[in-house]
């Protein structure tokens, strides 16, 4: 019985989305990445490179802690704001060469990666998971979803064309020809066929984001063995991911 629960999404406002996306860190350049934190302030690269500001070059925990005040900041900017109703989020990409990719939004269970309902298929170094974990525990948020894929189901597939029929909370063109949306499921009857045909799932796989799970299950263990009211619905017993049918 795999979980999936909505939940406020802390996201860009519509009218600089386009601004704040960017690709993963490391797949820029040198020269791309000082181009766009030069000339974007709104740019989520300042956030995970904290340093730049300053003209230093800053590593471990003290990065950590300055890329949650940057995070911070987005907030405090209006840059960032959070939704007032707990969600499931349908994202569409159209890459360059039009392809077309939809799947949901979610928040899964730490337990689940547990039980072995999240199932692996690749090792992953006991190193990188701790490094990760610190970092979660320091900034508190998830950038990146994880990657996850399930068995083909008609009805959350249904769902899923039927919010493409609506209003699109985002919809907008990246400089590498990459387009995004996004839409949001906050009908709570809605909301609960999704829950209830995952659940109805013994499986899903991780695709994409071996050691996020990871990390993010370690913090989940270590949480829970420190906190005496544990009750199973703090935000560490969640990750966010990204489900899409195979």
């Amino acid at each position: 019985m795999a979980k999936v629960i909505p939940f406020k999404a802390v996201r860009p406002t519509r009218a600089i989305v386009g601004l704040v996306a960017a690709r993963p860190y490391q797949s820029y350049t040198i020269g791309e990445r000082e181009s766009r934190m030069d000339y974007n302030p709104f740019s989520f690269l300042h956030i995970v490179n904290p340093g730049y500001k300053y003209d230093q070059v800053i590593t471990g925990e003290e990065r950590y802690k300055l890329v949650k005040n940057r995070y911070l900041e987005f907030k405090e900017d209006g840059i960032f704001v959070q939704d007032k109703k707990p969600s499931f989020y349908v994202y569409k990409i159209v890459n360059r060469h039009g392809q077309k990719f939809s799947g949901i939004i979610a928040a899964t269970s730490a337990e689940d990666y547990e039980k072995d309902i999240i199932k692996k298929h690749e090792d992953t170094l006991s190193k990188r998971e701790e490094t990760f974990k610190t970092y979660l525990k320091t900034v508190g948020f998830n950038a990146e979803p994880v990657l996850l894929t399930y068995p083909d189901n008609a009805i959350i597939s249904e769902i899923i064309m039927e919010a493409q029929k609506g209003y699109a909370e985002f919809e907008f063109t990246m400089t590498y020809r990459d387009t995004h949306y996004l839409w949001k499921i906050e009908n709570e009857d809605t909301i609960d066929i999704i829950q209830n045909e995952f659940e109805k799932m013994d499986t899903i796989y991780i695709a994409d984001g071996h050691h996020r799970s990871a990390s993010s299950y370690l913090l989940y263990s270590d949480e829970k063995e420190n906190n005496p009211n544990h009750n199973g619905s703090e935000a560490y017993n969640f990750f966010m991911s990204y489900l899409k049918n195979f």
